[in-house]
């Protein structure tokens, strides 16, 4: 049905770029049923759109999924988009807002054993490589604490879905604890002694990467209980080695992995997990919440364990403002909502504002004129404010500019000037965003 907004009547219905069925690489029935249900309950026909393009993209346009001549041992290799490798942190995510449906349809259960398998070598082949290649070739190696928590949340993901543990074999377990001994190394603190073990970025040629601090290794940290990162989930380079998002994205995610180690009884590696969740959160608390002369205290982006701290947030995920949607605290912890004020004002270094939008930009696309649309659907997704929500979506509709996709970041004063045409995640997010909103509030869709 057309959309009337005062008078001008806007039908976008023929605008729907959502490749044919014969062109999506996988194709599945309950999805696109879901899709034609919750459709007509989306009055808006722009955000229908968006909505019935973005949900499926990671289905319809990254993946990549086999099985071996027998039908069994599946394998699913996700693309991040218009970069054709997959993340460990972007292909958790692409495939996250259909773990729902699993239980009740074999194709897509399959698809998520197949990601498990798929990380568990690529984890096997490197624990501190970010993204790989198809034929396991490492395409990244950039140390990341929320790469490591990401093959722990699709694991603890699918068993809390179906509490089936056929993926979760020998291999699995061996992955899963070198992810552990990563973790527990990078508990360390630099100095001589440990140099030799501790996580240093170089490039594929050898050489120091220059952007990278102190021969690659980044500035030292205090030991704390926190684990070192020296890697944003924005692929960038961390200032202080601490980096709150992550340890908290951990602390989560190790204390469900735990629980799948109990059931297959890994009992001694279950009794670390637990542990390093113990010792990483009690070390947030002391260390990661530092006083904000305007905001009292807050949740610190980055800190170096001796008192220096970075005070900002990231559009990536795992960030501050996404602590409630990881599962981290609540949306009502204090603390939580004053650094959610900071991290939506100005007193965030890389909060900026146009003509046209505003929102948390990143250092990973240079000088702050452009906002993050996934840091606009995370907001949404945080918020029990209906009018905030409906403005969050208001904004995502303005700066589509005409693709009815979601971008990586978009100029705050031309919707048209934007990063990543192709960037699968953000799409997915949304689609979440748009599920949460039909079962929670779905009167904002009306």
């Amino acid at each position: 049905m057309p959309y009337r907004t005062h008078d001008t009547i806007h039908d976008f219905s023929h605008l729907n770029e959502r490749p044919r069925s014969e062109e999506r690489l996988f194709v599945n029935k309950t999805i696109d049923q879901f899709i034609e249900n919750i459709s007509p309950d989306i009055s808006d026909p722009e955000l229908r759109v968006m909505f019935t393009q973005c949900f499926p993209n990671a289905l319809d346009t990254t993946v990549y999924y086999h099985e071996d001549e027998n039908g069994k041992n599946p394998d699913t290799f996700v693309v991040t988009g218009d970069i054709p490798a997959m993340w460990l942190r972007d292909s958790t995510n692409q495939l996250w807002p259909y773990l729902r449906f699993i239980s009740d349809d074999i194709e897509l259960k399959n698809l998520f054993i197949g990601l498990i398998n798929r990380q568990t070598k690529c984890i096997l082949k490197d624990p501190y490589a970010n993204a790989f290649e198809q034929n396991y070739d490492i395409w990244e190696r950039k140390y990341e604490l929320d790469s490591l928590c990401s093959f722990f949340r699709i694991s603890s993901g699918y068993f809390e879905a179906t509490a089936d543990v056929s993926p979760f074999t020998i291999e699995w377990k061996t992955a899963i604890e070198r992810c552990l001994q990563v973790i527990q190394l990078e508990q360390n603190t630099l100095n001589k002694e440990n140099l030799d073990l501790l996580f240093s970025f170089r490039t594929k040629s050898g050489h120091l990467h220059p952007a990278i601090r102190l021969s690659g290794y980044g500035y030292p940290g205090k030991h704390c209980g926190l684990v070192r990162s020296v890697f944003r989930p924005s692929d960038d380079e961390t200032v202080f080695p601490y980096l709150i998002p992550a340890n908290a994205m951990a602390v989560v995610y190790l204390k469900k992995i735990a629980l799948i180690l109990d059931k297959i009884s890994a009992f001694e590696s279950a009794k670390l997990a637990n542990t390093l969740a113990t010792q990483i959160d009690d070390a947030i608390k002391h260390i990661g919440i530092i006083h904000h002369k305007k905001f009292d205290d807050i949740f610190a982006y980055e800190v170096d364990g001796f008192g220096s701290s970075c005070v900002m947030d990231d559009p990536n995920v795992p960030s501050l403002l996404s602590l409630p949607y990881l599962g981290y605290t609540s949306v009502n912890n204090l603390t939580y909502q004053h650094t959610r004020a900071m991290a939506l004002s100005e007193w965030n270094s890389f909060y900026t504002h146009g003509k046209i939008a505003c929102g948390i930009s990143s250092p990973h696309v240079g000088v702050c004129d452009k906002f993050w649309p996934m840091a606009t659907i995370v907001q949404a997704i945080t918020s029990t404010d209906i009018n905030e929500i409906k403005s969050c979506i208001d904004m995502l509709k303005k700066t589509h500019a005409g693709s009815f996709f979601i971008h990586e970041s978009v100029h705050v004063d031309d919707p048209h000037h934007f990063t990543r045409h192709w960037f699968s995640w953000a799409n997915s997010m949304f689609g979440e965003l748009i599920v949460k909103l039909h079962e929670t509030l779905p009167e904002v869709l009306r």
